[in-house]
């Protein structure tokens, strides 16, 4: 009994094997349509199963043009390894595995792109709020460009988008985006970046470079830029730029530094400290700076008050008088006391009265007054004048002397004359009288 039904299983075994083996041989090919960069080596894995016998394996190109690869196979495994994948290997590649009996193929295709660097930003000078300005972006070496885009960003805000116009290609290419541009006060401090997007079915890369911009727009703490003598004084300056800029602080005409900080900082203010300071930033991609004049405020100094002639000048003399002021501004004012007649200038820190022939009635008290709204200051000088000297009992001079000495010959000598000539008159009359 036993025989019939054993071997009635036996040929149910076999039957079997032939279903679950040969019958059951499969292919399997991996990586199914590789995305893979231009340049990059790509391995591809034909593997059969179910099947007792060793598998001859067969690589070719859906249209025999398939070139380059180095095959490796054993057993039921083969190996498929193209190294340095280029446009010439982007076509549809068959795996053909033969079991004794039964062959089978497997197809996948390859696609390429590529994407190798960062996008490029040359260096721009200045981002300045409400100045339009000229952007450029460029990436290299692009494939597909169908599947491209170049976005232009502002911190995290998204300024402007480009897509190729003619997407077509069949080779790696550069594509550039120049885009004009006009930043917002709202855009101070954030940075400005071009992103660049390759999107394929299986892959998604983006490459980001964010734009390096020298010192645009600088601005200050306070517009208050007046102190108090005595006090304190802060200013902050800011700037906008990357990479991030370094600030100093001078003062003009000086050849160093105040500050090598944002900071400007005065304290126990003084009037030297008093002028135009300059905050200075800079980076790797340009400079700028900004002026912020610094005014020290407060009553003035006790001015200065001097007479240009070393002793007491004498009557007829020329004179100067000097009003000076060190300090802060002030109004500055030189007088004779008890008149109204006021020389001074409210701009000019000196004060100068000439007066060419002075005279006995010149002298008196001037006043040097310095003015300003915190207060008043004076500074006086007593002038005197020496009167001339007349000496009545000099020696006249030589032609007063020989004038009347000149005057009294003269009349002396007419006289003489006049005596002679009577004589000879008189001489004459008696020598005509006749004799009786």
């Amino acid at each position: 009994m036993c025989g019939v039904k054993c071997i009635s299983f036996a040929l149910w075994i076999n039957i079997l094997s032939v279903i679950t083996g040969e019958d059951n041989f499969k292919l399997n090919l991996t990586p199914l349509n590789p995305v893979i960069h231009v340049g990059k080596d790509l391995e591809l894995t034909c593997e059969a199963t179910n099947c007792k016998d060793n598998v001859t394996f067969i690589w070719e190109a859906a249209l025999d043009k398939f070139l380059g690869g180095e095959s490796v196979s054993e057993k039921n495994v083969s190996r498929l390894l193209i190294r340095n994948i280029s446009f010439k290997h982007s076509d549809t590649v068959v795996c053909k595995a033969t079991c004794p009996g039964k062959q089978l193929q497997k197809t996948t295709k390859i696609n390429m792109f590529s994407f190798p660097e960062d996008p490029i930003l040359p260096k721009i000078k200045s981002l300045i709020a409400n100045q339009k300005q000229k952007l450029s972006c460029t990436v290299h070496n692009i494939y597909p460009l169908k599947s491209f885009k170049i976005q232009w960003l502002r911190g995290d805000k998204i300024l402007h988008e480009k897509e190729p116009d003619d997407p077509t290609s069949d080779h790696v290419q550069s594509y550039s985006s120049v885009f004009s541009y006009t930043p917002s006060v709202d855009d101070l401090g954030k940075n400005i970046s071009c992103k660049a997007t390759l999107k394929l079915d299986s892959i998604n890369q983006e490459r980001t470079t964010t734009g390096e911009y020298g010192p645009g727009t600088i601005t200050v703490s306070s517009n208050d830029t007046s102190v108090k003598l005595g006090e304190r004084l802060e200013i902050t300056c800011h700037a906008d730029g990357n990479p991030k800029p370094t600030i100093s602080w001078w003062k003009l005409g000086e050849t160093e530094p105040e500050l090598k900080n944002n900071k400007l900082t005065i304290n126990n203010a003084t009037w030297s400290q008093a002028g135009c300071y300059f905050c200075k930033v800079s980076n790797d991609a340009g400079s700028q700076q900004m002026s912020v004049n610094v005014t020290v405020v407060g009553p003035p100094n006790i001015p200065k008050i001097q007479l240009s002639y070393r002793e007491e000048p004498k009557e007829g003399e020329s004179i100067s008088i000097f009003c000076s002021l060190d300090g802060g501004p002030a109004e500055l004012k030189l007088y004779r006391q008890s008149q109204s007649n006021v020389t001074g200038d409210p701009k000019k820190s000196t004060v100068l009265l000439n007066i060419s022939s002075i005279q006995i009635t010149d002298a008196g008290i001037y006043i040097c007054e310095a003015k300003n709204d915190f207060g008043i200051e004076r500074s006086t000088i007593n002038i005197t004048v020496q009167a001339a000297q007349h000496d009545f009992w000099r020696k006249p001079d030589l032609p007063v002397v020989i004038l009347p000495a000149v005057g009294s010959v003269s009349l002396l000598t007419a006289a003489v004359l006049l005596i002679r000539h009577c004589r000879k008159q008189a001489k004459s009359v008696s020598s005509n009288i006749p004799l009786d």
